[in-house]
């Protein structure tokens, strides 16, 4: 039997409408469906998170807290100073950074000017003049040791001056506190401080960042002295008119004699004290760049154990 011509439109028509009843719903609506399952889920995650957490629940509540929130920010830490914290930080940066301004701006005009325009000769002229000076102060710079010395070129120039200048510091400040730089020998047979220049390092907002917002640059020391005037020396550091935080010590002490006719004696609680110890310190400088660099830089998150043993 063979249907009628409207029948057959009819059938047509259905199964047209259930193929695209099955097209809309396997890329428009299950799509969807999907997405909702997801957000679903991460709302009861979310809410899960919530009840398990410190927060409040309340809006009101979150409101007041943002509220307190960014008026530590930006008005007041509860010093009664009237400072926040973004204006603390800056504080705090600004001070890390600019003990070398005065210097800079003196001998360059500008921080621009310092980054483009230091040269090779001012950097062999300035070293020529450490030397000089530290060796006033029985010093001796030894590249072996030093890492570094008149003839050494390095594509930053600026950099090469910083790391004289930090070197320059610290010195100062073991020297003004009382404090011996230890000799050894070097590998040409002369006397040569502890003195090292380490790796500079450069801290980036992201690992995929190509310039440095941040360089430091540590360097390392060895001393002799007395308790007190090791006390002195880390006081120093960080005073006013200089930042040169340690970032890596070790200490070591003459053991007590235990033995023979004249040996050490403890307090009362056994302990034995010394006044005389040895000290190898990594202490930094550090630089803000704010021209930019366009030169990708090596972002190193940790810090390498100190050279040597002593």
């Amino acid at each position: 039997m063979k249907w009628p011509k409207c029948h057959q439109n009819l059938v047509a028509v259905v199964f047209l409408l259930a193929v695209a009843c099955l097209l809309a719903w396997m890329f428009r609506l299950r799509p969807q469906w999907q997405e909702y399952d997801r957000l679903r889920a991460e709302r009861e995650g979310l809410e899960g998170q919530l009840k398990s957490s410190a927060w409040p629940r309340d809006a009101s509540r979150l409101d007041a807290l943002l509220r307190d929130y960014r008026k530590r920010i930006d008005k007041d830490l509860g010093t009664g100073t009237g400072q926040g914290l973004r204006e603390y930080s800056e504080n705090v940066l600004r001070r890390a950074t600019s003990q070398f301004h005065e210097r800079i701006i003196g001998e360059y005009g500008s921080l621009q000017d310092f980054m483009q325009k230091a040269s090779q000769t001012e950097y062999k002229d300035q070293y020529d003049r450490l030397d000089t000076y530290l060796l006033g102060h029985k010093v001796n710079l030894d590249q072996s040791i030093y890492g570094m010395d008149e003839s050494t070129n390095e594509p930053h120039k600026y950099q090469m001056l910083l790391k004289l200048w930090t070197t320059q510091g610290v010195v100062d400040c073991a020297v003004g506190a009382g404090l011996r730089v230890t000799q050894s020998r070097s590998s040409r047979g002369r006397p040569a401080s502890q003195v090292h220049i380490c790796p500079m390092r450069a801290y980036a907002l992201s690992d995929s960042s190509a310039e440095a917002y941040l360089l430091e640059f540590p360097v390392q020391m060895e001393v002799r002295g007395k308790l007190e005037a090791f006390r002195r020396f880390v006081q120093s550091l960080c005073s006013e008119n200089h930042f040169y935080p340690i970032i890596q010590m070790e200490l070591v002490t003459t053991p007590p004699r235990t033995g023979g006719k004249n040996p050490d004696k403890g307090d009362k609680d056994g302990f034995f004290r010394t006044h005389d110890l040895t000290a190898r310190v990594v202490c930094s400088s550090f630089f803000m760049p704010k021209a930019g660099e366009a030169v990708k830089m090596e972002v190193k998150k940790t810090l390498p154990p100190l050279p040597g043993g002593m």
